[in-house]
């Protein structure tokens, strides 16, 4: 057992942890937008499933590498359960569907459909998980439905398929968060994303027979690659946050991501979304927040009693 006078003076106090955990969640979802916004820079000039192989086969090579320097690699065998099957799933269908309406629809609008994920998760969580959710967090659902309505505007012409294909995105990742919920918690997650991305760039590699692949030029290449980075950045950046500070304190600000995606919409292709869009957005992120507010509430009773 380390003394306690030993862990205070190594660890910093809880509120400097909680700002560097804090900052530390606002740089992952800017290294995540930007690896977003580098995909689309691609889209419009790649077909769906190479940029998904290319991003999926950069993102396996830098797992594996890690994998087998931090010798996580040989808990791979645990990681080859049921649940991971459905993982992969989630993952594949979750990548086709997000690079196919980001390649067609306004940054800020699909980033802002986005947002429905921690309320489909929710949801999920009482549904196939049997958590109990009480009244106020399926008000909260209810409301973020709401917001995402005002997004996706069904009846008008921004309605369609892509819009569709976003919120397939949506519930593909809730089935991949639900599905990891079932693996074992002690199993690192290098082998877990390095399964996941295995398929997913077995997927893309699948489409070459119904797309015309051409062969990406070095532009294309190094937005492909930075996107692998980002991506691996990005998770490094939440894991570091979660470590330093609480998870009341810093998960709230996973949503800093709708200002990145905003600004970069605006600075790349001079897109804003409209009133309408913003509101909904804006309801999204607060009914997410209450969300998260209510769940830490409930920890809190519970572990009082």
């Amino acid at each position: 057992m380390v003394p306690g006078s030993f862990v205070h003076s190594q660890r910093p106090p809880l509120a400097a942890g909680n700002l560097r955990g804090i900052l530390a969640m606002i740089v992952a979802t800017a290294v995540f937008t930007c690896g977003d916004a580098s995909m689309k820079l691609v889209s419009g000039s790649l077909p769906t499933g190479e940029s998904v192989f290319v991003r999926g086969a950069c993102s396996t090579v830098l797992v594996i590498v890690t994998a087998f320097a931090t010798g996580s690699i040989y808990s791979l065998p645990r990681a080859l359960v049921p649940a991971m099957g459905w993982r992969c799933f989630g993952d594949v269908s979750g990548a086709l569907s997000f690079q196919g309406a980001l390649a067609r629809m306004p940054f800020a609008d699909i980033m802002g459909i986005l947002q429905m994920t921690p309320l489909s998760l929710t949801a999920a969580s009482a549904l196939v998980l049997g958590e109990c959710v009480g009244w106020r967090r399926c008000s909260a659902v209810a409301a973020g439905l709401a917001g995402a309505l005002l997004v996706i505007k069904p009846g008008s012409t921004t309605f369609n398929a892509w819009a569709m294909l976003a919120i397939l995105a949506v519930l593909s990742g809730t089935l991949r968060d639900v599905a990891t919920r079932r693996l074992d918690p002690a199993l690192s997650p290098l082998p877990i994303l390095m399964l996941s991305q295995l398929a997913v760039a077995a997927a893309g590699l699948g489409c070459a027979a119904f797309e015309q692949w051409a062969l990406p030029n070095t532009r294309q290449l190094l937005l492909l690659g930075c996107a692998s980075g980002f991506s691996l950045v990005g998770h490094v950046c939440v894991i570091y946050s979660l470590r330093s500070g609480e998870i009341s304190a810093v998960a709230p600000f996973r949503y800093a991501g709708m200002m990145w995606a905003i600004l970069l919409g605006f600075c790349i292709w001079h897109e804003l979304p409209d009133a309408l869009s913003f509101a909904g957005i804006v309801i999204l992120a607060t009914a997410g927040l209450y969300t998260f507010y209510r769940e830490q509430q409930l920890r809190r009773l519970g572990a009082e009693r």
